[in-house]
């Protein structure tokens, strides 16, 4: 099952090491599901964790470990299209990459916080859910 895992879930996963985003890097480092990346991914996760919030409650090595994680043990997309996704759903510009990430890729499920794009539920044949939708969803499957 290939999924893609938002900045926002993989940084909250570093920060709370209880709570269900930490769950799923968990799952994914225990190979349950083969994580989705790009080099768009990889440039907002090193973006987003040099800003204050996060550099005062993470260890950048701990980032840059992730960061590496992320290259060279996922499913990897090198060429994304550009271009506008779905410019219904992505009102945030930034968001389009996932979109075409989860198209590139054929992931399976978009795992992210943002109510807007979780408002829409589906994009293509990617599901679009929460963390903790997600972990139940492996649960569900485990228990086949």
């Amino acid at each position: 099952m290939r999924i893609i895992l938002d900045t926002n879930i993989l940084l909250s996963a570093l920060l709370s090491p209880l709570g269900a985003p930490a769950k799923l890097l968990d799952a994914w480092e225990r190979k349950k599901f083969t994580l989705v990346a790009c080099d768009a991914l990889i440039v907002e996760l090193r973006d987003v964790a040099g800003r204050p919030f996060f550099r005062a409650r993470l260890r950048a090595s701990a980032a840059e470990l992730l960061a590496a994680g992320l290259r060279d043990f996922s499913f990897f997309c090198r060429d994304l299209p550009s271009g506008p996704f779905a410019p219904d759903f992505a009102k945030d510009p930034k968001d389009s990459y996932l979109l075409a990430l989860a198209e590139v890729s054929r992931a399976e499920y978009l795992v992210i916080g943002d109510k807007e794009l979780l408002s829409i539920r589906h994009h293509k044949s990617t599901r679009i859910v929460s963390a903790a939708a997600m972990i139940e969803a492996l649960k569900a499957q485990g228990s086949r």
